[in-house]
């Protein structure tokens, strides 16, 4: 196996179809340029907190070209989050001080982002209590989806033991029908409202300048995502306890 494929077996997956194949292939190969260096996850992470947050002192200016600047920044700075787990799995690399960084380091990110771009709007519309309100809203889904994220419902299954039965056919059947439907759920956009979801939202939308029409999405999105997200795993603790 060629490290490159090394790399890409080290990406989390499943993942959402915009960093799979828009983000991933960019992150592993960063991956790869700086595997042999002292580069550690932990530098990718603050470095691209850094970056998006050069990016958001763009999208304060509020104009146009600036703020294009603005979302280049912030587009490369996902890609290097992206790679800073990459790189962690790859060199085995893990600390609970690494999690912690890139967990702040995230919500620091999407607060500047969202402020930033609230304010830039306003300098170059004038005041506007409206998209402050939409932006905070916005800001309130994301955090609510990442907290969804970290909680898993139901009690901790058992270990296996070291010889499980062999499921039945039946069993088996509908084990292969669930996979399969995993598999083709990947290739649904904005199917969780996952973060490379969300970066690829900003970046359609604030490309076009629609800035107002972004926070309006996210906050609808990802306000049907609270709703969705629970339902399902209930859904599923359901399932698994019959």
């Amino acid at each position: 196996m060629s490290e490159l494929a090394k790399i890409n077996a080290c990406a989390k997956r499943p993942i959402d179809i915009w960093t799979n194949f828009i983000y991933y292939p960019l992150s592993i190969r960063l991956v790869y340029i700086v595997r042999k260096t002292g580069i550690t996850p932990n530098a990718l992470t603050i470095s691209s907190l850094i970056i998006a947050l050069i990016g958001c002192a763009f999208f304060l200016r509020g104009v146009r070209g600036d703020v294009l600047i603005g979302l280049l920044l912030v587009q490369i700075s996902y890609v290097v989050d992206c790679a800073d787990g990459q790189l962690a799995r790859y060199k085995q690399q893990f600390s609970p001080v690494g999690g912690w960084i890139d967990q702040v380091a995230d919500r620091i990110k999407e607060f500047s982002i969202y402020t930033s771009l609230a304010y830039g709007y306003t300098r170059l519309h004038g005041p506007d209590n409206r998209i402050w309100l939409y932006a905070m809203f916005a800001l309130f889904v994301l955090y609510l989806l990442e907290y969804y994220g970290q909680i898993r419902m139901g009690k901790p299954q058992p270990a296996a033991s070291a010889q499980p039965n062999a499921p039945a056919d039946g069993d088996a059947h509908l084990e292969d029908g669930f996979a399969r439907a995993q598999r083709l759920r990947a290739f649904i956009p904005f199917r969780g409202f996952l973060i490379g979801e969300q970066y690829f939202a900003l970046l359609a939308f604030i490309v076009f300048d629609a800035v107002r029409p972004f926070f309006l999405f996210v906050g609808i999105l990802g306000g049907l995502m609270c709703i969705y997200r629970p339902v399902i795993q209930y859904l599923k603790l359901k399932r698994s306890s019959l």
